[in-house]
Order: structure tokens, then sequence, then C-alpha cells
């Protein structure tokens, strides 16, 4: 038998390797497709009007579209890049923001509340008072919070375990968060808008995103908005008015899918805050009996069949909803955006599993389990 030479042998394998990427490229393209197909199946059974959605791989974005529409009464279609209200999923962008803060000594994770929250006794009476007469079920936000303990701790806020005996249990609340942009505007003299458009939109130069609806600066963004919608008695959707327009740290940003891959690319990659200050972010807290709470700093984290999922939810109830997973080990990055509360509202992803979400389940199965 002959024996070939090294340049047949060369050859040879690049037609292989040729091949082989040839046929990784239409397994990705097919798994993408197949994903399209059942996102819009979802999102058709859970009645939603519009779902805008993007995934990177690897820093490189490998979707990027809407599904559905973004105005039902004009037929506006929704897209890749359509502004939204992304509710709840401004608590990573402002986690990122306050790290970065952290990092120049402007912030301290440790630093106790009280000493910067503005007239913070009197106000959380007066807030609690209003609840209580005005709005009874939204009481639970305050009633098991303790204000006057000299030990409630800015961690303790941005780790969801400020209620009762801080650091002691976990339980999700979004409105214990929102103050902390009340501390940064205090410790900074810097509106927490300002700190948004400077360290995020204007850094990465993002074209699709404000920091609020309130944002006199990008009226061509928010005019483009999509707009919420419920569903009415009959299985109609039915228009509904925004949310409060202000911004905090837990809600209230403007963003479109495309942005997000952009931030996300950003925070992966050491341009907005250090890779220690990540996996802080990211490691679940540790609670007083030495036990896991399922959120880090600004995001959820648990495991999935040995993979690391670094997530958050939003919701605003009768408007918006979106998912932002990550998947640790595979560089991966799947964001959700919707303009109904549906995406997120079935799912009780406040306590701690994103596999309850029928999206997100869909997405793990179709890229991790291969």
């Amino acid at each position: 038998m002959k024996k070939l030479n090294s340049k047949k042998l060369i050859f040879i394998f690049c037609v292989m390797l040729f091949f082989s990427c040839e046929s990784q490229k239409k397994n990705e393209i097919n798994k993408i497709a197949k994903f399209e197909h059942q996102l819009d199946s979802l999102r058709v059974e859970y009645k939603i009007p519009g779902i805008s959605v993007g995934i990177s791989i690897q820093d490189s974005i490998h979707l990027n579209k809407g599904f559905g529409l973004a105005n039902v009464e004009q037929k506006i279609p929704m897209m890749g890049n359509t502004p939204m209200r992304i509710a709840s999923l401004t608590k990573p962008i402002f986690s990122t923001i306050f790290m970065h803060l952290e990092e120049e000594g402007k912030m301290d994770i440790n630093w106790k509340i009280k000493d910067y929250y503005p007239d913070y006794l009197g106000s959380c009476a007066r807030i609690l008072g209003y609840f209580n007469e005005e709005m009874p079920e939204y009481s639970f936000l305050l009633n098991r919070y303790q204000p006057e303990r000299d030990d409630i701790l800015l961690k303790h806020h941005l780790s969801h375990t400020a209620e009762n005996i801080p650091g002691t249990k976990y339980k999700y609340n979004g409105f214990l968060f929102g103050m902390l942009s009340d501390v940064v505007e205090t410790a900074t003299d810097t509106k927490f808008d300002e700190w948004v458009d400077h360290l995020v939109i204007e850094k990465l130069n993002l074209k699709h995103s404000a920091s609020s609806q309130l944002d006199e600066s990008k009226k061509h963004v928010i005019a483009k908005i999509a707009l919420p919608y419920k569903i009415d008695s009959n299985g109609d959707f039915e228009r509904t008015e925004f949310p409060d327009p202000g911004l905090n740290a837990g809600a209230g940003l403007v963003f479109s899918a495309y942005d997000l891959l952009l931030f996300d690319n950003a925070y992966d990659n050491d341009i907005l805050i250090s890779k220690e200050s990540r996996e802080r972010m990211v490691k679940p807290f540790v609670l007083a009996d030495k036990s896991f709470s399922p959120y880090g700093y600004g995001w959820f984290t648990q495991k999935y069949n040995g993979y690391t999922l670094v997530w958050h939810y939003g919701l605003q109830p009768d408007s918006y909803s979106g998912l932002y997973l990550k998947v640790l080990e595979k560089d991966m990055t799947f964001v959700l955006l919707a303009n109904s509360q549906n995406l997120s509202d079935p799912f009780d992803l406040g306590k701690g599993n994103v596999l309850n979400s029928k999206f997100a389940a869909a997405f793990l199965k179709t890229f991790l389990n291969e």
C-alpha cells in the first residue's frame, strides 16, 4: 500500500474539517429555526401580542428578531430592535452600575442603608401608612421590613434578604430593591439616570434604549416603544396604560433585545466591571444558617445539568415582561421581551426557578440537550 504524502494528508484533513464545520453550521441553523417556531407557538399559546428575542453565543449574535405585533391597532410588527420597558431586567443593570461605583470607591456594599437613604425612618413610615390605608394589597412590601434596625446593609437590599432579621431569609421584594437608587444618588450626588446614560447607554452607543420614558433626550426611542396590552374578557388584546414612567433601581429602563445583547457582551468582557465584581454578583448569597439563596447581587443563579444559569425576569402587571438568561459555561445568552405580562406572570419566577418558564425550558432544551 502506498503511503500518502504530507501534502495529501493536509488536504484530506482540510476537506474533513471544512465539512465538519459546515455540518456544525447547518446544525446551528436548524436549531435556531426550530427554536423560532417554538417561541412563536408559545407566544400564541400565552396570548402575547409581540415578543422580541436575542441570542448570542460566544459574543456573536445568532438571532435577533421579533414575532407578532408591537402595536396591535396599527399592525406594527415587533422587531429585534423594538424598544420596550424591561421592568425588573433593570436590576442586573443597576447592580452592574453599583459594582462599577464600588470599584471606584463611591459605594460600599456593606454600608448601612439608613446612612444614605433620605429621611429613612420617616419615609418608610409614611410609605407603609399609605399602603395600609390606600393600597392594603401592597402592604406586604414593607410590613415585614424593620427600618429601626441598625444592621440593614446595602447588600441585604441587593440580595432580597432585608426583611425581618437581615440576611436570614430570601424573599423577592422589588420595592425594597428600588430604594437603592436613592442611596446611589445620595452617595454620589448624581441622578441614577445620569449614571445609566454615562456608564451604559452612551458608553456602549446603544441606539434603541433610554434611561426611562421621561428621558427627554431620547424622544426618538420613546416614540417607538411597543405598546402594552392585556387580555380582555373575550380573549382579545386590550390596550393598557404605560406603567409609572420613572426610573429606580428595580424598574423603569427602556431597552431593546438587541441593546441588551450589546450590554451583555460588554458585561462579559470587563468593559463595565471587573471579572471579580461579576463573580460576586452571580455568587448565591449565603444566608445566616449557611444555606444558599437563589439570588446573588442583582441576579438569580442556579444549576441545571451541570451548567450555571444566571438570569432575571421582568414583570409589570398588564403591560410588560421579560427574561434575561445566561449559560456561563457555554458563553450563551438569551433575552426575550414582551408587551404583555404573560411572558413571566404564569410561572412564579420570583421563587427562583427559571425552569418553571416554558420559554426558558424551550431554550435550554434546544441549545443544551445535544
